[in-house]
């Protein structure tokens, strides 16, 4: 990027945060996830730092705090608000302690958690509550004394008789923001909008809270010497403080902290958004000092975001096994709920459309736990003045055949059986962890088994020879017998296993194990061939009578039955001798036939095993709780599904009520 590229990108970056910061801290209304307001700012940061000469006073980068909103007065405070620096990564946490061990020597550390809420100071007078100050611009902020003085765990009168200002965070509880309804976007916005009503009854209605961490002027005889004894002050004084800090002696212990907080914040009973690291010791803080924006003696860790924003370089077709073409965002890699990003799905034409989304935009992209990465909106300010809507192609990239969209899908389909691409998918899919979980044929040895041609359909994988694989790059003696020996293991597995392997279209893993339920049989194994018979002899309505079986994915099984090309698929994999287990009948347990079951937490059986407890019992497992749960089995380090349960008053169980319930 030259000179004029990253101006102009500065000038757009610096417009969007500025329009950002004024919609969350003016407004209490924001309309993205702070983590996103916090990647874009890190890349003007980026950009700044390359190009100094474009830094300018009004950069959102060198002013603290935000700008008042007008409502209320305005109030000076006694002592400058500080904003603290934030840290990423444990690279750069690594970093920071680093920066203070070589100025002041070996230190104890305190670690706070980051409360999500919105900063207040309280100035108290002869120990009497006079004054409340949002932080404002860090000099100057707001009175909000009105509707502080509402928050119940917050004392009007402290029992000292003391001047002192003091700073913390207000939040309401996770708990209170769920019955609040749909007005606010999250807990920290629901408190920032209670504290700036107008009207303090409307405050006082809603389960605001707060907890002090920090002081500025006071008149106190004896005053604390560290954080860790000013925290304790606060408790004698009467002042709410979050109880969950901790003093360190090594940086490595005050790792092990933020370790488990990252871990287990979702069971607290309020919203944190990282872990605070402060030098300990307040005479070793006054010799670190303050950079223009920030204490040296603190930081703030980021816990990984789940949101952020980059840059859309180019969109590519992904070809499915199904033939379904789905258009993959190509990015400027960036991290996001603590792994690199690179690619994210746009869904379909319509999605693309829907968002209006272009090569070149800036977007927000989403990832939650294992979710694969989806762009979940554009940036529009952002926007290269060249633009163009992009244009969804309707060829396949991979077999150069025309595409087709039905008139109730929305997506466009490959329908050559041939494409590499589909075939590729589809052998993938037949190996899989769910399907016959045959794990040393990964991509690259699947890949390598098309392009020298030893693979044309599942079936193959079967008669594959040692000296194939020889002639595989990278292949050696022993690599090719232990995948030999893997394949030969999978010939005798479960029915559902090959159904589910087989990739017919909507049939996940439950429809797979519900149609091998239904195949009535003696046989506690049968082959490929006899499973095909039973299947030729059903109706349209004998598939839609088994339980768990719908209408689309029905009429999906009815006419994969009826291709004879799928057919004489399944008589080649008889005639490779694959045998199939048929399922044990279900005996019938009081109290778990027909109930549904979901499993959390940490557990000293395997999941699996509990799962398959349950189903030969009769029972179902689901994979989140609702209304229809009748049994939460519960382990250790339990998150959103315990709470989820106790507050829709499903049954809980540990593993030993549940194993009574199964004796």
């Amino acid at each position: 990027m030259n000179k004029e590229e990253a101006k102009n990108r500065i000038q757009k970056l610096r417009n969007e945060i500025l329009q950002r910061n004024f919609e969350y801290f003016v407004l209490d209304k924001s309309t993205v996830a702070e983590s996103v307001r916090d990647s874009l700012k890190k890349e003007l940061i980026a950009l700044e730092e390359e190009f100094p000469e474009l830094i300018t006073q009004d950069s959102p980068t060198q002013r603290i705090g935000s700008v008042l909103s007008g409502r209320f007065d305005k109030v000076k405070h006694k002592s400058k608000k500080w904003s603290l620096a934030d840290v990423f990564s444990m690279e750069e946490l690594n970093d920071w302690e680093e920066r203070v061990e070589k100025a002041v020597g070996k230190t104890t550390y305190i670690t706070e958690l980051k409360i999500d809420g919105l900063n207040i100071t309280l100035w108290y007078e002869k120990g009497l509550l006079v004054r409340a100050i949002t932080r404002g611009d860090g000099s100057e902020g707001e009175d909000v004394t009105h509707t502080v003085r509402t928050i119940k765990n917050l004392p009007l009168k402290l029992f000292e008789e003391v001047d002192i200002e003091v700073s913390g965070e207000v939040y309401m509880p996770a708990e209170s923001f769920a019955n609040l309804g749909g007005e606010f976007m999250n807990p920290r916005n629901a408190a920032a909008g209670s504290v700036r009503q107008l009207d303090p009854a409307i405050a006082s209605e809603r389960d605001l809270r707060m907890f002090l961490y920090s002081m500025g002027e006071n008149n106190l005889l004896n005053a604390p010497k560290s954080q860790s004894e000013l925290l304790k002050k606060f408790i004698d004084l009467g002042l709410p403080v979050n109880p969950e800090f901790q003093v360190h002696q090594s940086p490595q212990a005050s790792i092990a902290y933020l370790e488990k907080w990252q871990k287990n914040r979702k069971n607290l009973a309020y919203e944190i958004d990282g872990i605070v690291f402060k030098v300990d010791d307040f005479a070793k803080q006054d010799e670190l000092g303050f950079t223009a924006k920030a204490p040296r003696w603190a930081v703030a860790y980021k816990f990984p975001a789940e949101q952020v924003s980059t840059v859309l370089e180019s969109i590519t077709i992904q070809i499915g096994r199904t033939g379904a073409a789905t258009p993959v965002a190509e990015l400027r890699p960036v991290l996001v709920a603590g792994s690199m990003v690179s690619r994210a799905t746009l869904h379909n034409e319509d999605e693309i459309a829907k968002k209006d989304i272009r090569i070149g935009d800036t977007v927000i992209i989403q990832k939650a736990g294992d979710v694969i990465p989806e762009v979940v909106e554009v940036l529009i300010n952002l926007r290269p003045e060249n633009s163009e809507k992009y244009i969804f192609p309707k060829i396949c990239p991979i077999c150069n055949t025309d595409l087709i969209r039905k008139e109730d899908e929305a997506a466009w389909r490959c329908p050559n059986l041939d494409c590499i691409a589909r075939k590729r998918e589809a052998f993938l899919h037949f190996v899989s962890r769910g399907a016959l979980d045959i794990d040393t044929l990964g991509e690259k040895v699947v890949d390598a088994l098309l392009d020298f041609g030893f693979i044309h359909d599942v079936a193959d994988f079967f008669t594959l020879k040692k000296e194939e694989l020889l002639e595989l790059p990278l292949f050696k003696e022993k690599k090719a017998q232990n995948v030999l020996d893997s394949i030969a293991l999978r010939k005798n597995i479960e029915l559902y296993r090959l159904i589910f392997g087989l990739g017919i279209r909507f049939v996940g893993e439950q429809a797979a194990k519900a149609v091998a339920e239904n195949i009535k049989t003696d046989l506690s194994e049968i082959g490929p061939r006899e499973f095909s018979e039973s299947m030729q002899g059903k109706t349209l309505d004998d598939i839609l009578g088994i339980e768990g079986i719908g209408d689309k994915i029905a009429e999906s099984i009815f006419e994969w039955f009826q291709d004879e090309k799928n057919l004489n698929l399944l008589e080649k994999l008889d005639k490779v001798g694959l045998r199939l287990k048929t399922p044990e009948q279900k005996k019938q347990v009081e109290g778990v036939s027909g109930k549904t079951f979901v499993i959390t937490g940490s557990l000293s059986t395997p999941r699996e095993e509990i799962k398959k407890m349950i189903e030969s019992a009769g029972g179902k497992v689901s994979s989140s709780v609702s209304a229809k749960t009748d049994y939460l089995i519960c382990g250790e380090e339990a998150g959103s599904k315990l709470e989820n349960a106790k507050k829709l008053g499903v049954q809980i169980l540990d593993e030993e009520a549940m194993r009574r319930l199964f004796s």
